[in-house]
């Protein structure tokens, strides 16, 4: 069984990275996507699925990944990671920044999903720390990268 890839960069890959939305849960000044340029639309459930058949005559040798915005912010995340696993997509990646990421594991199974991704905006906390600070104090932890970069 060969091995599945987030995503590949060889000359034949093929990477469909799919912006569910644009909602997020954070502010992040450094973001791309924000709402005064790319709105606060969600593609309904209809729209995604009509934009996945596009794709999945080439669904196999495809690597997913799915975004945002923040894509844990759908309500039909899990609807849309069964209906791509159906499709057959050849690796399937769920890019988040982690802070709903325990809700998405209550809807679905490690047999649905590939990889999922995360956001880590610096390598130290005194680098990612500030690039965040329109959390909340109760999910605002200083020093969260000193906790992830070892699983990293």
């Amino acid at each position: 069984m060969a091995c599945k890839r987030t995503v590949a960069f060889s000359r034949n890959a093929v990477n469909l990275f799919f912006h569910l939305l644009t909602r997020c849960n954070l502010d992040c000044r450094h973001c791309y996507i924000n709402p005064d340029q790319h709105g606060t639309a969600t593609l309904p459930l209809a729209t995604v699925r009509r934009w996945l058949e596009a794709f999945q005559p080439r669904s196999r040798e495809t690597n997913l990944v799915l975004l945002g915005g923040e894509p844990t912010l759908h309500r039909d995340l899990a609807h849309i990671i069964r209906l791509a696993r159906e499709m057959r997509f050849g690796s399937l990646t769920v890019d988040t920044n982690g802070y709903l990421f325990h809700d998405i594991l209550a809807r679905v199974t490690p047999a649905e999903v590939d990889y999922f991704s995360f956001s880590l905006d610096g390598p130290t906390a005194e680098i990612n720390d500030p690039l965040q600070p329109q959390l909340p104090p109760l999910l605002h932890q200083p020093g969260s990268t000193r906790h992830a970069n070892p699983a990293v």
